[in-house]
């Protein structure tokens, strides 16, 4: 099952040795696969220039999908924007217009993709895609919701 991932999620892995371990686990043995959209590598590569990410994103090359901002990804985009204006709901969050933007890119790679859960602990996405009521599952890795992986759930 592929799922997407957002930057705080990167971030969780790299920095947390024992989630990342459990993790990597869970890709080696097939379990997941994940995908990972261009704007979530770019704001996760440019917060700091850590060594540690763009190494972390060459040892998990072979288990990732890398899904870029395309026409149909552009659509949606254009989509869920004009629906979140015409809700009121990007006047209400002005200041916060350029993160609502990058969220919007991530929520519609995923829906263009036909990506059905996306790892996340951003309140402004799961904001939006509750806001729209669209199909996307989230799953919230700060709750220790890992999506059932076995390896995630103590017993295994």
């Amino acid at each position: 099952m592929m799922v997407m991932a957002d930057n705080n999620f990167l971030i969780k892995l790299v920095d947390d040795n024992e989630t990342y371990r459990l993790f990597i686990q869970a890709l080696e043995r097939g379990e997941i696969s994940l995908g990972l959209c261009t704007p979530v590598i770019a704001e996760f590569l440019v917060k700091d220039d850590n060594f540690d990410r763009a190494t972390f994103l060459s040892k998990v090359n072979s288990f990732v999908q890398i899904f870029d901002f395309d026409m149909k990804s552009a659509v949606l985009s254009a989509k869920i924007f004009r629906d979140l204006l015409d809700s009121g709901y990007i006047k209400q969050n002005n200041n916060q217009r350029q993160v609502i933007k990058v969220d919007i890119q991530i929520i519609s790679i995923t829906l263009a993709n036909d990506i059905s859960k996306l790892y996340t602990a951003d309140k402004g996405i799961v904001e939006i895609i509750d806001h729209l009521k669209l199909p996307i599952e989230i799953v919230n890795f700060e709750n220790d919701e890992l999506m059932g992986l076995s390896l995630f759930q103590g017993g295994d």
